[in-house]
C-alpha cells in the first residue's frame, strides 16, 4: 500500500490543513509502479465534519479494498451523527438545544472524557464549552467590529469544561445556555476509529487523511511514511516534513476560519480570554493517536512555549512544530 503525493486544502469551523505527504514530485502512478507493478490505488473521497477527506489503499483484490471502504464510509458518517454541528439530529446538537442527553452514544461520552483529560493536562487550553463564543462572533462578522467586552464576558460565563457533568446514563450541561462543540477533536477521534477498524480488519500499512493524519504501519519496503506541514505564509509549499510510522499528526492555525478581513479575530479561541488566539500562525502535533494530537494543537494555539513543554514532557512520543507569527519554525 503506498500514499504518494497530493496536496490537500481543507477547512473546516476549527482550521484550514494543508499537508503534502509522500515523496515531493512523484506522482501516484508512478509510486505504485515501484511499489507494486500489478496494484493500482483504491481511492475514497468524502467530507467529513466539514473537511475533505481520502483514504488510498493499494491491494492486488479490489473488491477486498472496495468493502473495506464501505465499511469506514459507514462509520465515519454514523460518528458524525454524535459529533456533528452540521446535521441537525446529531446527539450533540440535541445536547446542546435541551442541556441534557440521557443513554447517549458511548462514543459521544468517550469523546467527552477524552476531552476532559485534554482539558485537564492543558490547564483549560483545550474546551469543548467554546461553542458560545463561536456563536457570539459569527453572529457579529462581517456585518460589524465584533462584539463588545460585555457580550464577551456574558458569553464567558458559560465557557467552563467542569461544567459538563457526565455518567453513564447521561451527559448534562449544568449551566442553562451553554453548548459543546467537537470541532477542535472530533476529526481526531474519527481517524482514531477508523485506524482501528482498518487494523482490526487486517489492514496493516496505509495513511489515512480524515481532516488530521493517521500514519497506520508503514510504506513499501517497511520506511516510515513522510508528511509534510504546510507553511501557513503560503499553503502551496511545506515548512517541515514528518516522517510518521504508527504516529497521527494534527495542525491547528487561526487561518482556517477568519472572522475578520485582518485575521484577528478567527476560530481558535483562547478560553481564558474569550478573544481568539493569535500567538502561532500554526500549531502541528506528532502523537500517537489522532486525537491526542487534535486536541494538544487546538490547545497549543493559546498556550505559552513553556506551558507546552510542560505538557509535551508528559505525553510520550509526542512532540509540535510551531510556526510562530515571525514565521520561524520551533520545533519541541
Amino acid at each position: 500500500m503506498l500514499w504518494s503525493s497530493y496536496l490537500v486544502n481543507k477547512i473546516t469551523r476549527r482550521r484550514m490543513i494543508s499537508i503534502v505527504a509522500g515523496a515531493a514530485g512523484c506522482s501516484i502512478a508512478a509510486s505504485s509502479a515501484l511499489a507494486n507493478r500489478h496494484q493500482r490505488p483504491i481511492v475514497w473521497r468524502g467530507v467529513a465534519l466539514g473537511a475533505q477527506t481520502q483514504i488510498i489503499l493499494y491491494h492486488e483484490d479490489r473488491k477486498k479494498a472496495a468493502d473495506i471502504l464501505d465499511k469506514c464510509r459507514v462509520e465515519i458518517s454514523r460518528l458524525e451523527n454524535l459529533f456533528s454541528l452540521y446535521r441537525e439530529s446529531s446527539q450533540v446538537n440535541q445536547l446542546n438545544h435541551n442541556g441534557i442527553i440521557k443513554n447517549p452514544d458511548f462514543d459521544l461520552l468517550d469523546l467527552c472524557s477524552k476531552s476532559a483529560a485534554i482539558s485537564e493536562t492543558t490547564n483549560g487550553a483545550f474546551d469543548i464549552t467554546v461553542q458560545p463564543l463561536w456563536n457570539l462572533f459569527s453572529n457579529h462578522f462581517p456585518a460589524s467590529s465584533g462584539p463588545n467586552t460585555d457580550e464577551v464576558s456574558k458569553a464567558m460565563e458559560l465557557v467552563d469544561y467542569r461544567n459538563v457533568e457526565l455518567s453513564g446514563q447521561s451527559i448534562r450541561l449544568k449551566k442553562k445556555g451553554m453548548a459543546l462543540t467537537f470541532n477542535g477533536i472530533a476529526q481526531g477521534y474519527i481517524t482514531d476509529k477508523i485506524a482501528l477498524l482498518l487494523k482490526s480488519n487486517g489492514w496493516s500499512d496505509v495513511l489515512i487523511d480524515l481532516g488530521e493524519v493517521f500514519a497506520l504501519g508503514s510504506k513499501p519496503g517497511n520506511q516510515p511514511w513522510q508528511v509534510a506541514i504546510a507553511d501557513p505564509a503560503n499553503l502551496s509549499r511545506s515548512i517541515k516534513t514528518v516522517a510518521l510510522k504508527n504516529r497521527a499528526l494534527a495542525t491547528s492555525g487561526g487561518y482556517g476560519t477568519k472572522f475578520s478581513i485582518d485575521g484577528k479575530h478567527h476560530h481558535l479561541f483562547d478560553p481564558a480570554t474569550g478573544a481568539s488566539a493569535t500567538r502561532y500562525k500554526s500549531v502541528s502535533v506528532v502523537a500517537p493517536k489522532a486525537v491526542l494530537a487534535d486536541g494538544l494543537s487546538t490547545a497549543f494555539s493559546a498556550m505559552k512555549i513553556g506551558d507546552i513543554k510542560s505538557v509535551l514532557q508528559r505525553h510520550a512520543q509526542t512532540s509540535a512544530f510551531i510556526v510562530g507569527n515571525d514565521d520561524k519554525l520551533v520545533v519541541i
